[in-house]
């Protein structure tokens, strides 16, 4: 809960406002692939493919997220059926924005003798017929900074970085 509440925060403090429609999004999808690039410890590119998740869930959903209780903004849950009523939510979040939809946190962390911790995260999906391609893209950076320097805008610069944290995809036709 205590994360979910600072993905919370990350959304209404830095997250992209939407301007548009989501409807054309909202429905449960068959996965026909669903990868993830992460090496823990470390970063890859930003572009790389990922490898299969396994086991992967057979379905994800986009459906507005109840948390948020906003019908502007959607959340990916994984599923193990087509009605969707064994779902596991992820943390991803989108609005409408740009070609689909988009969104955008950044945050820093520092105190308590920790050092300076960024935090950046890109999501977006487009919708082509009736497959949908969702992206989340984690960067994070730990500089050897004072907590002064320690700022959202020096997280925000992280998104023109070629390296990331972990990247997911799911690509899904259309129940």
């Amino acid at each position: 809960m205590v994360w979910r509440s600072a993905v919370a925060f990350l959304v209404a403090c830095g997250g992209s406002s939407g301007s548009g429609d989501v409807t054309a999004y909202v429905g449960v999808y068959s996965t026909t692939s669903h990868t993830r690039a992460e090496t823990p410890g470390s970063s890859v590119k930003c572009a790389d493919a990922g490898q299969p998740v396994t086991p992967a869930a057979p379905f994800f959903r986009l459906a507005v997220d109840s948390f948020f209780m906003d019908p502007d903004v959607l959340s990916v849950s994984n599923c193990s059926d087509a009605a969707a009523t064994m779902c596991t939510e992820t943390l991803v979040t989108l609005r409408a924005g740009g070609p689909g939809l988009l969104d955008e946190s950044a945050n820093s962390q520092t105190g308590g003798g920790a050092a300076c911790q960024l935090h950046f995260t890109h999501s977006e999906a487009t919708l082509s017929g009736a497959t949908v391609q969702v992206e989340t893209l984690e960067k994070y950076d730990a500089p050897n900074i004072s907590s002064s320097d320690c700022t959202v805008q020096r997280a925000q610069a992280l998104a023109s970085s070629p390296d990331c944290r972990s990247v997911e995809r799911w690509i899904g036709t259309r129940q």
